[in-house]
């Protein structure tokens, strides 16, 4: 029997009697993003087009051509698709054989490649942050799961951000993301997202869901800070305490329709008062951009004469109240009355909190003014790098909407600590 009818009849035959091609494939690839370059060899010129089987089954899934080719070398792309010209729905994952046929349909030409391993599934990767503790955690990485990837990165912005701060380069994929040593280089502090970004051997590309994290100042040892020496035209609201729920959730609510970021400084002593809707908000409005968080200590009772273990003490019961934000509350520390002695200095170092935040604007709202005079008070002494000092009392909720558009009429932007001591010179 003529051999090429031999082989006719093995292509023609039952998909079950057709085993899977012996040829060793390459790296898996994306031939929407690389097409497949297959090459003929073509003994006279004709008419030829290139069949895409599907294996193991041998099934048709694309015809590529004809193409009407001179005697040597011929090359035709593929870029995944189905049907006539492969111009189709993209085909699935899986291994494809290409075989070229001359223009009566029977005669079959060599292809190179033989075969492809086609991969269009992005990777994954999974990124976590660990719960918040106390000392805050100075890790430069994140455990990490590569969903696939072969490499990653880190992106990191500030949260609800669309620009980020600084990518990573990108690196094997393992155990644990990196964070680019850019945000240290540019003393970054506060809170951030991280995003994991993967590719994998085929050439796609994937990110994964962002994970909320608190960058830590480098060196150790704490700074008394007012205000920050900025030539940037930002200013932070802080607002402490915490009894006033309903408060609370009005302020958040201000700050995401004004697009703006507020802080709070919290007391844990007082989420007793605290429902689940007002805790489900706070993680909300710190993962969307609009909340940042600091310390307040624990029960409100400390003051100059505090010694450094009762400071300790309570420092680190507040833990609470970063669990509940989901982010850690370090490197900023408010202490109540703006009061603190050598003892309280010492439990702040120790505890990892850097910054003791005082402020240069005080609305003296827990004193009870009317909310235009607490507006009044917050804009007409803000100035660029300015700390205002709130409290979750009712009027100060209800002056909320008007400060943040006085501070953005006198061409101000509030933002979150972090922003504002990532911009300047605190002091």
């Amino acid at each position: 029997m003529n051999p090429r009818r031999i082989t006719t009849a093995l292509l023609l035959a039952p998909a079950a009697l057709i085993a899977p091609a012996a040829v060793a494939t390459a790296a898996p690839l994306n031939p929407t993003t690389s097409p497949v370059q297959v090459t003929l060899q073509v003994p006279v010129a004709q008419a030829v087009t290139v069949r895409v089987l599907r294996m193991p089954d041998g099934l048709g899934v694309a015809t590529l051509g004809p193409v009407n080719a001179m005697a040597g070398p011929v090359t035709i792309a593929w870029a995944g698709g189905r049907g006539p010209g492969g111009t189709g729905q993209v085909v699935a994952d899986g291994t494809y054989r290409f075989e070229g046929v001359g223009p009566d349909g029977v005669t079959l030409l060599p292809a190179t490649p033989a075969e492809v391993e086609v991969d269009t599934t992005a990777p994954r990767p999974v990124v976590s942050a660990p719960a918040p503790v106390i000392p805050a955690s100075t890790a430069r990485s994140l455990p990490l799961r590569p969903g696939g990837a072969t490499e990653v990165r880190a992106i990191v912005r500030r949260p609800g951000a669309a620009q980020p701060l600084a990518s990573g380069a990108w690196a094997p994929a393992g155990t644990a993301l990196r964070l680019p040593a850019a945000l240290r280089a540019r003393g970054v502090v506060g809170t951030v997202e991280v995003t994991p970004e993967g590719r994998d051997a085929a050439g796609n590309v994937g990110t994964g869901e962002p994970a909320i994290w608190s960058l830590q100042p480098a060196g150790r040892g704490t700074t008394v800070v007012r205000r920050v020496r900025t030539a940037r035209p930002l200013v932070a609201i802080t607002v402490d305490d915490g009894y006033g729920p309903g408060e609370s959730a009005r302020m958040i609510e201000a700050a995401r329709a004004a697009d703006a970021t507020i802080t709070f400084c919290f007391n844990a002593i007082n989420q007793r008062m605290w429902s689940a809707s007002l805790r489900r908000s706070i993680r909300r409005a710190v993962r969307d951009g609009h909340l940042e968080v600091c310390s307040h200590g624990y029960a409100h009772r400390t003051g100059t004469g505090t010694s450094r273990s009762a400071g300790i003490s309570d420092l680190s019961r507040n833990r609470l109240w970063d669990q509940v934000a989901g982010v850690a509350t370090g490197p900023f520390y408010r202490p109540p009355y703006g009061a603190y002695g050598s003892g309280l200095l010492q439990a702040a170092a120790a505890t990892g909190y850097r910054y003791v935040l005082l402020w240069d604007v005080d609305t003296n709202d827990w004193r009870g003014p009317g909310a235009s005079v607490i507006t009044r008070r917050a804009v007409g002494g803000a100035r660029r790098g300015s700390i205002i000092l709130m409290h979750t009392k009712p009027n100060s909720a209800a002056a909320m909407p008007a400060i943040l558009r006085g501070l953005k009429a006198k061409g101000l932007r509030p933002v979150g600590l972090g922003e504002l001591f990532s911009a300047g010179r605190p002091g």
